[in-house]
């Protein structure tokens, strides 16, 4: 087969499949609307906030009434709106469909630019194409021994290749960073403040669309700056515009995404991933190895100190390879080209952003939602498969046959992930009458919905497609309804650092009513400018509402859900 046939087979076909992650979610099924895997959660954040841009810039807090969205990166749902406006198409067909397979064509697309810019080698950036699709973790090997199937993809925490499209602020991340590497290989040496400029603009635009690419390659280009200048012992104009440049879009975005209006949301904690590895039990879980480790760690002064490093050095080394898997293979180039002082200017601006990509998650967590870190990392995976990509041409000229040895090898936990996304039913649903009653209030003038508040434990026993709002706590009433409510989403309000306790708590309290405490939840609702109040399920009857003392009028019904409107 010719080498562009099938460099264009893989794209295509592989594009497709990479795809499928999210090409089920948001369809009409017999039971509502099917949502696989994070999208139950994940994914209605976004279509909440891609909801918000018609009420205009800066964005409104679609889970926090009468707040403005800080500290979150949405360049991405802005970019999602935008396509909205242009085609003629249902956003959740935009959002699952068109988006995800113009993304998964354009990544692939992309890759081979890149590596074949690098390497001048159609083989390496095919296979660096594919490997961007499908490399997986070692986890499977955890999954066949444990019970006998193929999974295991985050075994190790950090999401593989296949999951990149069910994150799309990553996805889109993805695009920019290739784009804008290519532009740098193509115009370094060329020295125009033009196109320096134009780099740093496309980098420093990362700040709204993913946040930790652009912490990524902030530090990466500043350390490369500084390297040359420590070689060249002259300050290169390309590389200090391109630097000036980034930081300057950097800082304006984060200053109109609120940032430094919030506390620090890092916190310094060496080895968590490591350490979480053998004590959480939905990772490998060894809680002897766990509780060995914890117990040394009082103990520092005395003679075990190396004994506690050697366990310290173990697990960030399973940390590492288990979430690698094959590519580890790839550290035999980088290895290689650093003994013969053979890297390149490129090499060199990689090994960086690998190098800073580990360190952040190995060192931080993010407080609030300590696993969100575990996004630096993707960007260590991510180019790490580009030296995989080129020790495998390697082995191909060497052995085909080891060469789809180790390839075969690359992808079981993709194949078990990829099977999630075929099954059915889905694990969450929005159920035909709440997308009845959703529609319904979407109709309404604009107004704060106050739902009741989420809780995990009524989750228990139920069949999938869990409904929504027993799923998880998520933006699902303002992502389908255009409208904002006074608390959602917990979850990514904490990761945001908003206070959103007290809420809860007046929520709980307003839908716990004690009749002499009327007047008193009259001004709950009044004072915080509440319009309507949605209830789904067994929320009717646990709530002690009494609409009737509340002043407020039911404006929809059907057998499941009910909708009030709050008397002015």
């Amino acid at each position: 087969m010719k080498p562009k046939l099938l460099t264009i087979i893989v794209i295509i076909l592989g594009g497709l499949l990479f795809s499928f992650t999210s090409l089920k979610s948001g369809q009409t099924y017999d039971f509502g609307l099917g949502f696989w895997g994070p999208h139950g959660h994940d994914s209605v954040w976004h279509l909440s906030l891609i909801n918000q841009f018609s009420r205009g810039i800066p964005l409104q807090n679609p889970i926090f009434s009468n707040t403005i969205l800080n500290n979150y990166h949405w360049g991405f749902d802005l970019f999602a709106y935008l396509v909205s406006k242009i085609l003629p198409l249902n956003l959740l067909d935009i959002y699952f469909r068109i988006i995800p397979i113009f993304f998964s064509l354009l990544i692939g697309a992309l890759s081979y630019w890149l590596v074949y810019k690098i390497t001048k080698n159609r083989l390496t950036s095919t296979i660096f194409v594919f490997l961007n699709y499908f490399a997986g973790s070692f986890g499977w090997i955890y999954t066949i021994l444990k019970n006998g199937q193929l999974g295991g993809e985050s075994l190790f925490w950090s999401m593989q290749s296949i999951s990149a499209l069910i994150n799309p602020p990553y996805a889109l991340s993805i695009i920019m960073v290739f784009a804008g590497l290519i532009l740098w290989l193509s115009k370094r040496n060329n020295n125009q403040p033009f196109w320096a400029i134009t780099i740093g603009i496309i980098f420093g635009l990362l700040t709204g669309v993913k946040i930790y690419a652009a912490i990524i390659f902030g530090l990466s280009f500043s350390l490369f700056f500084i390297w040359q200048f420590i070689k060249t012992k002259k300050i290169l104009l390309f590389d200090f515009l391109l630097c000036a440049t980034f930081g300057l879009i950097s800082i304006t975005i984060m200053s109109c995404l609120g940032v430094f209006s919030q506390k620090s949301l890092i916190s310094f904690q060496p080895l968590w991933f490591a350490h979480s590895l053998i004590e959480s039990q939905d990772k490998l879980f060894l809680p002897k190895l766990a509780g060995f480790r914890y117990n040394l760690s009082f103990q520092l002064l005395s003679y075990k100190l190396p004994i506690f490093l050697i366990i310290e050095i173990f697990l960030l080394a399973i940390f590492l390879i288990g979430n690698l898997g094959t590519r580890i293979l790839g550290l035999s180039n980088i290895t290689q080209k650093i003994k013969t002082k053979k890297n390149t200017p490129t090499d060199n601006l990689l090994y960086l952003t690998m190098l800073v990509s580990m360190l952040i998650p190995t060192l931080f967590i993010q407080k609030g939602t300590a696993w969100n870190t575990i996004q630096f990392f993707y960007y260590f995976l991510l180019f790490f498969n580009l030296y995989f990509a080129i020790t495998l041409t390697s082995v191909f000229q060497k052995s085909k046959l080891l060469f789809f040895i180790i390839l075969i090898i690359t992808v079981p936990t993709t194949i078990g992930t990829l099977k999630d996304y075929f099954g059915y039913p889905p694990p969450s649903s929005l159920p035909s009458d709440e997308v009845q009653a959703l529609n319904f209030l979407k109709s309404q003038p604009y107004g704060t919905v106050l739902t009741y508040p989420y809780d995990k434990n009524k989750k228990s026993n139920v069949s999938t497609p869990i409904p929504l709002y027993l799923y998880e706590t998520t933006a699902y009433v303002s992502a389908f309804s255009g409208q904002p409510t006074f608390l959602a989403d917990e979850m990514n309000l904490e990761i945001t650092g908003y206070n959103w306790q007290k809420r809860r708590q007046e929520s709980l309290a307003f839908f716990d009513q004690d009749y002499d405490q009327r007047f008193k939840n009259r001004d709950f609702l009044v004072n915080n400018q509440i319009t309507y109040v949605y209830l789904v399920g067994y929320q009717k009857s646990d709530s002690r509402l009494s609409y009737w003392t509340m002043q407020l009028d039911k404006i929809f019904e059907n057998q499941s859900t009910i909708l009030y409107k709050v008397r002015r």
